[in-house]
């Protein structure tokens, strides 16, 4: 069946229309053959009309209503073609407008009622629908007589318009619906139908009335499809009752006022049919709604209640029938609806009512309510109820989401603007608001621009556009470098970060947000960061780095230009002796005041720089004549050196620079800085406070100086390096107690004094390597000498830096017991320019030394630059006085010489003393006289090797010849 139906619909529509001309033909044919009728008689016809309409129903729906009119003409010729009566090609043309009438008002009423557009339209449209009917009919009975001389019997045309009307009620049939067409329910319905056939013996009319109520009634057991059915059958059973009273003569015909009256019996049919349908609807959807809908009366009792409703309630109808609605409800809600019943409204609601159920259980719900008044002083009020508990619980859900966002939009620590498409402001967070000193609802419809000016740092240029921009390109855009704001107060504030656009669920840009930070502190570290980078933190000066910077520029601005420029190296002179004595604040004073004049000497294009320590770099900028720079360092030197009064000290100062030139002395930075640093080394040993120019020459020291360190180091490495000793005897007694160890350096050409390798040693770092070898050398010859004079003392030069060396010193200690020799044989020699440049640290040293058992020596005593007062303070044994204070002696005056001086202030500090360079016997003789502890000097002995020193303490030889040369 499907298959043949997708057939009809879609590949042969014509097929359908054949069938239509092979019934009518049929009908016609039927007639003249087993002569039922006069072949001019159509009641025949009626039967091929409700095929037609079935046909039109199943098939041509969806075709043009002008296919009636066009099918009336084609039948028409087809049977003027085949020679049949002209009577019966009328009436056949008559009956198929007639069908096409019909099918047009049931389409229309079908669509009436699935528009629910009411019954008093429907009701219209079925009066219309009369009024046309017998219009049409009248109209083609006359024209047929008048045009063509064949009269139509109007009661046959209204015949044909009722069974047809009553025929179309199929077509408000719903295919879709679900069930069976043969059950038993409609079995019955026929059987009673057919059951009324004998009626029509009696009244042809009120078999038409009964019929027409037994088919109202079977609505109620039949389902839409039998319903359907029983139609069909009875439309059949009309029309051949309609043939069978033309024919019959049992049966009286209808005549006009019976076909008018079927014809109103059928309309009136279907229009009750209709009404009760849809109350049945009406109370069917209300009843089985699965909405919660409830039907109270004026007293507030409960009338109807729909499923939905019954539902939540969790109970039946006989529950609540008859019940008051407000027992179900809050005080506080039934009052609400009591009040607006008294107001009258024909319509209110109430957002949230509280429903209490059979269970107990609490509905969050709200009311909708419709007062309907049936003008009987019947008043029903319709209310609908919705759960909004979901609602409620997205509400708070949405409540507290937006609470926490409040909250964390106010909680963090970066400002947030938002604004909407049209760049104006919609929201702050308070660290906003604190920064524009403006609340969001001052500020609230402003443009960004207005509430939020954004300006550079440093060329004050303002920065527009840039929500529109961030909206305009749907992209988030940082903020430029040093971007400020400046608030309605004045204040400035630095700021960072970016800002963003907004968009909605369906991706449309809403606004935008700006998420910004108070870096205004953060800046202002940086920037002082990035000085403290490039500036020497004591002085303000630029360092090392800017001045690496500075020459590269000035490299290639030289360049550039076809110019000289210069680099001077600056050192002061004995800075580390002022720095140590007097205290490293003092020190720090002196460089300020040094960096202060010499920013005072020079042009602003020229740049000065520290190095660290006490050194200074000057680039003297665009040197046209080398004379320039002699004038500019000699005007540094003058403005420089000379007096400076620390802490109410006088000091003189003198410095020493050295000077590299572009491009002669160099092409870039590194290399005039190292020309530079190698010309002032020069300087400092040519003469204090003075200046040189790089040459060749210095680079020929520098190497010779490494040369000198490579063979220092072949030196320890073949063990090069012999001790010799100088005797130091008693001066009363001339007996030897000491023995000074000096250093010499036996290399395969000659014998070296300490003078020519003792300062490359120490600017190398091989000082301690020199001095344990020259040591572990001595030390199996002083265990025999210690044998035969077991008071005998080694006298040891060691420099400050050993004496501060814990490795050192271990490595000394080491050595001494390994040979199991005391440290009390041992005396440390530290000059005094030592021991001032290190005093704090040195006094600790030594008092630890002398714990351990060693004496201690101040050498060279008298040379130094500071106050005796620090002699009160430390811990030594023995002073030894410079030879030039030797050499001074007057032998007339006593109280003239310094050397005596030192040997009372020795006696009063309880110390011993020994003369160093005694050469004459007078000397030695006003030493003893003078109360000197000791003697050394030429007069004694000179420096010896182990090989001769030995003889001497061993034989006695220094008292023998001393004796000798004292008679």
């Amino acid at each position: 069946m499907l298959i043949w139906e997708e057939w009809m619909h879609r590949n042969n529509m014509v097929l359908t229309v054949l069938i239509v001309f092979i019934v009518y033909f049929s009908s016609a044919l039927l007639g003249e053959t087993f002569a039922l009728a006069d072949p001019t008689s159509p009641s025949l016809i009626i039967l091929a009309d409700v095929v037609c309409l079935l046909i039109a129903h199943r098939f041509w729906q969806g075709l043009n209503r002008f296919i009636f009119p066009a099918l009336a003409t084609l039948l028409s010729v087809s049977m003027w073609l085949f020679s049949l009566p002209q009577s019966l090609i009328v009436n056949v043309a008559f009956h198929l407008l007639i069908v096409g009438q019909v099918y047009f008002l049931a389409g229309k009423i079908r669509h009436y009622k699935i528009k629910s557009v009411g019954l008093k339209r429907l009701a219209l449209a079925y009066l219309i629908g009369v009024v046309s009917f017998v219009s049409v009919a009248l109209a083609l009975s006359k024209g047929s007589a008048y045009f063509i001389g064949m009269e139509s019997e109007v009661e046959h045309l209204l015949q044909a318009f009722s069974i047809l009307l009553f025929a179309s009620h199929i077509l408000s049939h719903d295919e879709e619906q679900e069930g069976q067409v043969f059950s038993r329910s409609w079995l019955l319905a026929c059987v009673v139908c057919l059951a009324t056939m004998p009626i029509a013996l009696f009244s042809l009319s009120s078999f038409f009335l009964v019929n027409l109520l037994l088919f109202i009634a079977s609505r109620l057991l039949l389902n839409g499809k039998q319903f359907a059915s029983l139609n069909v059958v009875l439309a059949m059973l009309f029309s051949s009752m309609i043939v069978l009273s033309e024919h019959a003569q049992q049966i009286s015909p209808l005549g006009i006022n019976g076909s008018v009256e079927l014809l109103l019996a059928v309309c009136t049919s279907f229009f009750l049919l209709t009404v009760l349908l849809e109350h049945a609807r009406f109370q069917h959807s209300f009843e089985y709604s699965q909405v919660m809908l409830v039907t109270i009366d004026e007293q507030g009792q409960i009338v109807h209640a729909s499923k939905g409703f019954l539902d939540a309630m969790q109970c039946d109808f006989e529950d609540l029938q008859g019940r008051y609605l407000s027992e179900y409800l809050s005080e506080e809600n039934a009052s609400d609806l009591l009040k607006c019943g008294v107001q009258g409204q024909s319509h209110f609601y109430l957002p949230e009512v509280k429903l209490t159920t059979f269970s107990q259980r609490k509905l969050s719900l709200s009311l909708f309510a419709d007062v309907v008044d049936d003008k009987d002083t019947h008043t029903q009020t319709i209310i609908s109820f919705q759960d909004i508990s979901d609602k409620l619980m997205l509400t708070q859900a949405l409540s507290e989401e937006k609470e926490l966002l409040e909250v964390t939009l106010s909680s963090i620590g970066d400002g947030v603007i938002c604004t909407d498409k049209a760049s104006r402001i919609t929201y702050m967070n308070p660290v906003a608001e604190a920064v524009l000193a403006k609340l969001t609802k001052e500020v609230k419809g402003k443009q960004f621009s207005e509430v939020m000016p954004l300006f550079h740092e440093d060329t004050l240029e303002p920065i527009e556009r840039v929500t529109d921009d961030c909206m305009r390109q749907r992209a988030t855009l940082g903020l430029p470098e040093l971007t400020c704001i400046k608030n309605h107060l004045g204040l400035v504030f630095a700021i960072q970060d970016s800002i963003s656009p907004i968009y909605s669920k369906s991706g449309e840009i809403i606004g935008s947000v700006m998420v910004f930070q108070d870096v205004t502190e953060s800046r202002m570290m940086t920037r002082k960061m990035n000085h403290l980078a490039h500036h020497d933190a004591l002085t303000g000066l630029p360092n090392r780095l800017l001045l690496q910077d500075r020459l590269a520029q000035a490299c290639k601005r030289a360049d550039r230009n076809q110019h000289a420029f210069a680099v001077v190296f600056i050192d002061l002179d004995k800075f580390k002796n002022i720095n140590d004595s007097l205290g490293h604040d003092a020190g720090d004073l002196l460089l300020q005041e040094v960096a202060h004049r010499l920013n005072r000497g020079l042009r602003s294009c020229d740049t000065v720089a520290r190095m660290g320590g006490d050194e200074f770099v000057i680039l003297v900028d665009s040197i046209k004549e080398r004379a320039h720079i002699h004038t500019v360092i000699e005007k540094v030197l003058l403005t420089c050196s000379g007096e400076y009064e620390l802490k109410g000290i006088q000091l003189n100062v003198t410095l020493s620079a050295g000077i590299a030139v572009y491009p002669d002395d160099g092409t870039n930075s590194e290399m005039l800085m190292k020309h530079a640093d190698t010309a002032m080394y020069r300087a400092k040993k040519v003469n204090k406070s003075n200046y040189q120019f790089y040459n060749s020459q210095l680079d020929k020291e520098v190497e010779q100086r490494i040369e000198r360190e490579a063979e220092l180091v072949q030196g320890l490495k073949h063990g090069q390096f012999e001790p010799y000793f100088q005797a130091i005897v008693n001066a009363k007694s001339f007996a030897l107690e000491k023995l000074e160890m000096l250093a010499r350096w036996q290399t395969q050409e000659k014998l070296k004094g300490p003078h020519e390798f003792i300062a490359v040693a120490e600017e190398a770092g091989l000082m301690n390597k020199v001095t344990l070898q020259l040591l572990e050398k001595s030390m199996t010859s002083l265990v025999r000498w210690i044998t035969t004079s077991v008071n005998l003392q080694l006298s040891v030069n060691l420099t400050a830096d050993q004496l501060l060396d814990e490795s050192f010193l271990n490595e000394f200690e080491s050595l001494l017991d390994r040979y199991q020799i005391s440290p009390k044989n041992i005396e440390l020699e530290i000059t005094e320019t030592s021991l001032i440049a290190n005093l704090d640290e040195m006094r600790q040293s030594l008092e630890v030394l002398q714990e351990k058992g060693f004496s201690v020596a101040i050498d060279d005593f008298g040379t130094g630059y500071s106050s005796l007062t620090y002699l009160k303070h430390l811990k030594f044994n023995t002073l030894k006085i410079d030879k030039k204070f030797v050499d001074d002696l007057n032998y007339d005056r006593e109280e003239d010489d310094l050397a005596v001086v030192i040997i009372n202030m020795a006696k009063s500090l309880g110390v011993s003393t020994v003369a160093e360079g005694v050469e004459y016997c007078g000397q030695a003789k006003r030493l003893a006289d003078a109360g000197c502890s000791q003697l050394q000097g030429y007069c004694f002995a000179k420096p010896m090797p182990i090989d001769a020193i030995s003889n001497m303490v061993e034989l006695g030889t220094v008292m023998s010849q001393i004796h000798r040369k004292m008679t």
